[in-house]
């Protein structure tokens, strides 16, 4: 016998678990935007389950339907923002075959990075400061990040230099210089009352990475 019609204006007999999946989904969301804020005003050791789930307004159950422990939550924050460093650092090389396009990117992933930092000032802080010393996880999360954003801007470096832009030099370690100034700033001088705007700071973070890797004039 061949089924029946649908009825007209019926839903997809798959709608309801989409809705199921989205509600996961906005719950996990809810319990991480609470953790980010816990953390950021109590630190990691201070912070507790029952802290964050009376902030996301989930009982404490819940929290447990998506994470095992606090420290899981903890490192799913620290993670996603290391990986969005990453991903803005990423994004000068792409696609650029001028050196105009190479500025222009470059510029516009400073500013990035540090409304980055100025916007998620207290993950950042967990990240940088908090996660070193916490445990071993997490400590060759940080060390691996090291490792992956110095081979992305040792990557822009060597891009500059088969622009013309740069003179030889090893990408590797100007990649390392640049990644203590950038955080020294975004760390410490962008929380000062009296800080440059972003914009003003991303440019000069530029010209003073790049300056001294021009090539030497011609007499």
């Amino acid at each position: 016998m061949p089924a029946a019609p649908k009825k007209k204006g019926a839903r997809p007999d798959d709608e309801p678990a989409d809705r199921a999946t989205q509600k996961r989904d906005e719950r996990r969301a809810q319990l991480v935007a609470a953790a980010r804020e816990i953390f950021g005003e109590k630190g990691y050791h201070e912070a507790t389950v029952d802290d964050i789930t009376r902030r996301a307004g989930v009982a404490k159950g819940t929290f447990y339907l998506y994470f095992s422990e606090k420290k899981e939550i903890y490192y799913d924050l620290v993670r996603t923002f290391l990986q969005h460093i990453t991903d803005i650092g990423a994004s000068v090389a792409r696609e650029v075959n001028n050196v105009q396009d190479f500025y222009t990117r470059a510029e516009q992933a400073a500013l990035r990075l540090l409304n980055v930092f100025v916007e998620h000032h207290a993950v950042a802080r967990l990240a940088y400061r908090e996660s070193a010393s916490l445990d071993p996880t997490l400590e060759q999360m940080v060390r691996d990040f090291y490792r992956q954003i110095a081979t992305v801007e040792a990557e822009n470096i060597r891009l500059g230099i088969r622009l013309g832009i740069f003179r030889e030099v090893d990408p590797m370690v100007c990649a390392y210089a640049h990644i203590g100034m950038v955080e020294r700033v975004a760390l410490g001088l962008l929380r000062e009352p009296s800080a440059p705007p972003p914009a003003d700071v991303a440019r000069q973070l530029l010209a003073i990475a790049y300056e001294g890797l021009r090539p030497p004039r011609k007499a």
